[in-house]
């Protein structure tokens, strides 16, 4: 039968300082387990792996008071052994002598257990997951001799988006030119495009030809990206001179932080579209409706707006915004 591990072993086994974030924890359990799989070090990484899986399953078993109270009783013996006077095993009450459970208190146990176990088997799962991304890479290199441009090309077009975006990693900083960057243009165009992906896209040191290019072919997905990644996206095309055709597109996004941000950066040619205009003067929000009311104070007013304008300037919550609308009514009210 094994001897049960110590809470501070297993963060020992783990490498991770005792008392660690979970999220470290994960992060370390995943490492090593990559590491130490039996399809990657073989039979003899079998009792490693297996130690780091039953390591992680204590931990994440282990309640935030029984790690805390295993940490006091670490501390309280620094200089003695591994093993010996940390106050046992963090599982040494369940030998103790007690009252049976009730039947609701064993009902709950053993739910939380099955929960734990399942959050195992998926930690687990995850690094078959990668696993399997890794062989299936190294299947697809074998037997091509044409260099790795087209390796490249054929993973960042191929349909698994693990392998695409391993494909973008390798990529780095590096410009991509010539095949690669027209891989990377169709590869936009044919698969979606997520926050990790939109990452490694924004990363080259592309040519000011390129770096266009790519924002066209990005703002075309512009409406579908999540908030973080489409305020990257609008600050990385910020220096492109002309940038407003693309903000026109960027306003079609819901987000009212991404429509100020595109608002903001509106700072030459003409006004957004009547369609773009008539949506963002129906919104409320008085952070999309200033820097919106700005753009109109400097470029004009289209007739059709004026009633809004008014409205806006009478019955809006902001004061702000009312300052705003009632400074355009009256400047148009002079004309």
């Amino acid at each position: 039968m094994a001897v049960p591990l110590e809470l501070l072993d297993c963060f020992e086994i783990l490498g991770v300082s005792p008392g660690a974030h979970p999220g470290e924890i994960r992060s370390a359990f995943r490492r090593l387990a990559l590491s130490f799989h039996p399809d990657v070090a073989g039979p003899q990484g079998a009792c490693r792996f297996e130690a780091i899986a039953a390591a992680y399953s204590v931990l994440k078993s282990a309640s935030p008071v029984e790690i805390a109270d295993a940490l006091k009783k670490g501390r309280k013996a620094p200089g003695t052994p591994p093993g010996k006077d940390r106050g046992g095993s963090p599982f040494r009450w369940r030998r103790k002598k007690q009252a049976p459970p009730s039947p609701s208190e064993k009902k709950k146990e053993e739910e939380e257990g099955s929960g734990r176990v399942r959050e195992l088997l998926l930690e687990r799962a995850l690094v078959e997951a990668e696993l399997s991304v890794a062989r299936l890479l190294e299947k697809a290199g074998e037997g091509e001799n044409d260099g790795d441009v087209s390796r490249v090309v054929r993973r960042l077009l191929g349909a698994h988006p693990e392998v695409r975006l391993l494909a973008l990693r390798s990529l780095g900083r590096k410009a991509a030119e010539g095949e690669v960057f027209a891989a990377l243009l169709e590869m936009v165009r044919l698969w979606p495009v997520d926050e990790a992906v939109l990452e490694r896209l924004l990363l080259p040191d592309y040519s000011p030809e390129c770096r266009r290019k790519m924002a066209e072919a990005l703002v075309a997905r512009f409406s579908s990206l999540p908030e973080g990644p489409a305020l990257a996206f609008l600050r990385w095309i910020s220096p492109l001179p002309g940038r407003e055709g693309f903000l026109g597109k960027a306003l079609s996004h819901q987000s009212p932080r991404v429509l100020a941000a595109a608002l903001s950066l509106w700072t030459g040619g003409g006004l957004p579209d009547d369609l773009a205009l008539l949506r963002l003067l129906k919104r409320d929000e008085d952070c999309v409706l200033i820097p919106l009311l700005r753009v109109l104070k400097v470029r004009g007013v289209p007739p059709w707006a004026v009633p809004r304008l008014t409205a806006l300037s009478e019955k809006h919550p902001s004061p702000a915004v009312r300052v705003w609308a009632r400074s355009i009514v009256r400047a148009e009210n002079l004309v």
